[in-house]
């Protein structure tokens, strides 16, 4: 074991809860974080809450070589801080307990109240004499995604309100808006919240070591009345495997019609002519198809998350982004007649 290694072990379990908006990047921001701690000879933990019943974010988690060695553990069909809160005190517990001094992050889902799972993961701490020994809520840091924080208020009534808890909040996806935008969504960030350090990023690129070693900020106490909110109100997740190729341009297409009602798309899917799978995703209107090189999936297979969705209209035109074989026809002559097979 690295000296550096044995000295977080020494001074036990570091949470990091990873919060924001769906599609804001807090996967990509886990992956850099674990990918740090792995090359430094740590073991981390994680926990992953998915909001439909298929866990995509965990797949991707396995691109490191030495992605064997997270413990990984997921929370799905559900939001950790309503739905499945006595089970996330559970799986905290799990995580501190076999994590052996090593840091455990908690990538929320994207429709978490931030308070909520601050509070659930003091509750857990505090549940278990043991567990809060052995484990400290070391920061929260919550995602905005730069590009589409303005409007979301439109789609979410938390947007402002999450940011409240957040030690660091990132401004990502910078390369996605004019300069003299940035200033104006980090006035309203900062408005929300003016203890937070602002950090500004693109594709959730930070410097790590200097992110999680960090001190909290003057955190805002969780006021609370004891009622657990829903912060999910009014979506819905569906998940559906894809047994054909896709058109990438028809799914867009289909896509663009349920910009209104279709917050999220995210999976894996085959392309027609390609080989292997690709990794899909649909933010608020924006569209990316990219290779998928982590571990090998079983089978295409996408979850999308939105509220007031036409479902059964929605699969119907499902169907038109699937690329169906051609019928193979043979021609032979016998008996000096044309027959087709």
């Amino acid at each position: 074991m690295s000296i550096k290694a044995a000295r977080v072990r020494a001074t036990g379990s570091p949470i990091y809860v990873i919060a924001g908006f769906l599609g804001s990047g807090k996967t990509t921001l886990l992956k850099r974080a674990l990918a740090h701690e792995l090359d430094r000879g740590v073991k981390p933990a994680v926990l992953m809450n998915e909001f439909g019943e298929v866990d995509v974010d965990g797949a991707v988690l396995h691109e490191h070589p030495r992605s064997k060695d997270i413990e990984l553990q997921s929370l799905l069909s559900g939001c950790i801080c309503c739905d499945l809160s006595g089970e996330f005190s559970d799986k905290v517990g799990h995580l501190v307990r076999h994590s052996g001094g090593a840091p455990v992050f908690i990538e929320t889902t994207g429709l978490a109240d931030t308070g909520q799972v601050v509070t659930g993961v003091e509750r857990a701490l505090s549940s278990d004499a043991q567990i809060g020994e052995a484990a400290h809520l070391a920061s929260v840091i919550v995602l905005v995604d730069a590009p589409r924080f303005l409007k979301l208020g439109a789609y979410w009534p938390a947007a402002d309100r999450h940011l409240c808890q957040a030690d660091t909040i990132i401004l990502n996806k910078l390369d996605q808006i004019a300069p003299d935008q940035a200033p104006v969504v980090e006035q309203r960030i900062r408005a929300a919240n003016p203890t937070a350090r602002v950090l500004r990023a693109v594709h959730a690129d930070v410097k790590v070591p200097q992110l999680l070693n960090a001190a909290p900020a003057r955190r805002a106490p969780v006021v609370t009345d004891g009622v657990i909110k829903d912060s999910a109100v009014g979506y819905q997740s569906g998940s559906f495997r894809l047994t054909l190729p896709v058109d990438p341009a028809r799914m867009e297409a289909w896509l663009k019609r349920y910009a209104r009602s279709v917050v999220r798309l995210k999976g894996f899917i085959r392309l027609a002519g390609k080989t292997g799978f690709h990794e899909v995703q649909w933010i608020l209107g924006s569209f990316s198809v990219t290779p998928y090189i982590g571990r090998r999936q079983s089978h295409a297979k996408i979850v999308v998350i939105g509220r007031r969705v036409a479902w059964q209209r929605f699969l119907e035109g499902r169907e038109h982004c699937l690329v169906r074989p051609k019928r193979r026809t043979t021609r032979r002559r016998r008996a000096g007649k044309k027959v087709s097979r």
